[in-house]
C-alpha cells in the first residue's frame, strides 16, 4: 500500500464512522418513539376525579357554575353573565333539598323545597322566601298528607286557600277579602 492513500483512507473511515453514529442515533430515536407510543396506548382513561369544589369561569373570568360540598351539604349553582347565581340546587341531611331560581338582584322568585316535614313550591314576583307582605303562590304538602294551595296578595294576606286538612281526606276551599275576612267557604 502506498503512503499517499493513507490520508484518503483515514478520511473515508472518519466519514463512515460519522454516518454510523447518525444511523445509531436515528435508530435509537425511532425505538424511543415507538416505546412512548406503545406506552400511551396502555394508559387507562381517568375514572374518578375528586375535589371539594369545581368552578367554571367564562372567558372574562366570571364564575358561571360552581359545584361544591361541605360536611353538611352539597350545592350546584349556575350564574348569569353578571356572576350572581340564578339557579341553585342544594341538599343536606337536615335541611332537605332545594331548587331556587333567583333574579338579577339575587331575590328568590321560585323555590322548590323537599325536607323531612314538607314538600313545597313557592313562587313570587318579589321574593318567594321573603317578606310576608308580598304576593306569592304556595303549594305545600306536609308529610302527614295534608296540604294545599294558597294565594297571597301584595299585602301578604291569604286570598284563596284550597286543600286537604285532615287524615280522613276532607278538603276545603276558602276565598278571603282584602281585609282577610272569609268571603266564601266550601264545604
Amino acid at each position: 500500500m502506498d503512503v499517499s492513500t493513507i490520508p484518503v483512507l483515514l478520511q473515508r473511515l472518519d466519514k463512515l464512522e460519522r454516518s454510523n453514529r447518525r444511523l445509531k442515533l436515528s435508530g435509537l430515536a425511532v425505538l424511543f418513539g415507538l416505546a412512548v407510543f406503545g406506552l400511551m396506548g396502555q394508559a387507562r382513561p381517568l375514572q374518578t376525579v375528586e375535589a371539594q369544589e369545581f368552578v367554571v369561569k367564562d372567558a372574562g373570568g366570571v364564575v358561571r357554575a360552581r359545584l361544591g360540598a361541605s360536611p353538611s351539604a352539597v350545592s350546584l349553582s349556575l350564574s348569569h353573565e353578571g356572576g350572581r347565581a340564578s339557579l341553585v340546587v342544594s341538599g343536606g341531611r337536615g335541611q332537605g333539598a332545594h331548587l331556587a331560581i333567583t333574579d338579577v338582584a339575587g331575590k328568590i322568585k321560585g323555590l322548590l323545597l323537599l325536607n323531612p316535614e314538607t314538600v313545597g313550591l313557592y313562587l313570587s314576583p318579589v321574593d318567594a322566601t321573603g317578606p310576608p307582605k308580598s304576593p306569592r303562590v304556595v303549594f305545600e304538602v306536609l308529610n302527614q298528607g295534608t296540604g294545599g294551595f294558597a294565594f297571597f296578595d301584595r299585602n301578604g294576606v291569604a286570598r284563596t286557600l284550597v286543600g286537604a286538612v285532615s287524615d280522613d281526606g276532607s278538603s276545603f276551599a276558602s276565598i278571603y277579602d282584602a281585609s282577610g275576612k272569609q268571603a266564601w267557604k266550601a264545604p
